[in-house]
């Protein structure tokens, strides 16, 4: 494995594992403990902080991948959050008409990165084959 990647998979993973921890403890703080809405919105976020770490890993990753790489990349998150905008629009349209029920919001970054996930895999065995 190279040195990029196997920095990335360190950085990535330990972020991940925090985000985790953080995850789980916030989660059973709020719901054993009653406050006021500024430290249970604090307490709320704070998994937000180990997964910025993530995303300064990803962008450290993809700025030591040469040229054809970041483009494969940054063509992927293109086509996925293009997708994930044009299917959230069309959602929209038939929520409205059928009465469907609304996608609760924090499934939108999942969805983003799931799909950009199977783009690339599109893009590594079919497109640049």
């Amino acid at each position: 494995m190279a040195k990029n990647a196997r920095l990335y998979m360190i950085r990535f993973g330990g972020s991940m594992l925090a985000y985790m921890l953080v995850l789980i403890g916030s989660v059973t703080w709020l719901g054993a403990n009653e406050t006021g809405p500024l430290v249970r919105g604090v307490v709320a976020l704070l998994p937000v902080i180990p997964g910025l770490f993530a995303l300064w890993a990803v962008i450290v990753f993809y700025r030591s991948l040469d040229e054809f790489k970041q483009r494969i990349l940054a063509e992927a998150m293109i086509i996925s959050a293009l997708l994930l905008g044009f299917g959230s629009f069309a959602y929209g349209f038939l929520e409205g008409a059928l009465g469907l029920p609304p996608v609760p919001t924090i499934w939108i970054f999942p969805a983003l990165i799931g799909l950009w996930g199977l783009v690339g895999c599109f893009q590594k065995y079919v497109v640049y084959r």
